[in-house]
Order: structure tokens, then C-alpha cells, then sequence
């Protein structure tokens, strides 16, 4: 089992306190740790918690704000997890990834559907800045002809409700 945590860079806040004590209590045999804010992008401690663990290895963290400030860091440090083969437990929120349920399975899915968002919003942006392309002209090359009924007998009469 190792253990990660990170404390604030301010003043009093260090790396022997209660929540080291708390990942030594679990069984932790080593700790890694970073003195950063959640925003932070590079963590070497926690990276290398991550190298330091072989697969089947059990990372224990005190919650998932561990990790990071939103969502798609928190997805992406799973992803690392469950691509180098370990496992993760939270004492706060009480996941262990060991147990069946499909937590990681979960992750992918959210990051996936993030990314797929992005690209949504990219569009509809291009849409927005440049128009919404107009339809071409009955009749025009390469566009078939529509066609419309003679008259409103002619007509299919509306789906019944």
C-alpha cells in the first residue's frame, strides 16, 4: 500500500501531521506528498506514487481532492492509475477500486464524454461565428428536387396521436 497526500504551501502545514498519520494507520509503507494548491499541474509526488507502484499495487489517498479541483484532472489521474495496473482507495468517500462495481470503467466513460463535449462546443462555435450554412436550392446540381404534393388531398394525412 502507498499512501498520497498533498498540504497547501502555507505556513504550519506539514507533511508529518494528521494526515500522514492517518495513511500509516491504514497500512501504508510508504507516502508520497506535494506541498501544491488543487490548480497545480505538476505533482512529482504524486507521480511518484504512481511509478513507485507496481500493478496490483494499492494507492491510498484521504479523498479524491488529492488529486485535483475538477473533474477532467481527477479523470485523468485515473486513467494513469488504471493504466500502470493499481488500484485506488479514499477514506473520505470510501472507493477501493479492488471491489467489483466499475469505478474505472466510469472514469473513461466521464472523460470520454468530456472530450466528446469539447468538440461539440467547438462546433457549435464555428457555427455560430461563421453562420449556419444554407440549404441549397431546390433543383441545384447535385441536390435532388423536392417534390410537393399537388394539392393538401394528395397529402398523407398526419400520424395519429
Amino acid at each position: 500500500m502507498i499512501g498520497y497526500f498533498r498540504v497547501p504551501p502555507v505556513r504550519g502545514a506539514t507533511f508529518d501531521g494528521p494526515l500522514a498519520d492517518k495513511l500509516t494507520d491504514v497500512g501504508c509503507q510508504a507516502l508520497h506528498h506535494d506541498a501544491c494548491y488543487a490548480l497545480a499541474v505538476h505533482k512529482p509526488g504524486l507521480e511518484a506514487a504512481i511509478a513507485s507502484a507496481a500493478p496490483g499495487d494499492l494507492l491510498v489517498v484521504p479523498s479524491l481532492h488529492a488529486f485535483a479541483a475538477h473533474i477532467v484532472d481527477l479523470l485523468q489521474v485515473m486513467g494513469k492509475l488504471q493504466a500502470a495496473g493499481v488500484y485506488l482507495m479514499t477514506l473520505a468517500e470510501g472507493i477501493d477500486t479492488r471491489m467489483p462495481g466499475g469505478f474505472f470503467p466510469v472514469c473513461a466513460q466521464l472523460l470520454q464524454f468530456n472530450d466528446q463535449t469539447r468538440m461539440v462546443r467547438t462546433a457549435e462555435e464555428k457555427i455560430v461565428r461563421l453562420g449556419r450554412p444554407r440549404p441549397a436550392a431546390p433543383g441545384a446540381v447535385g441536390e435532388p428536387a423536392i417534390e410537393e404534393p399537388a394539392s393538401e388531398t394528395d397529402a398523407e394525412p398526419p400520424p395519429e396521436a
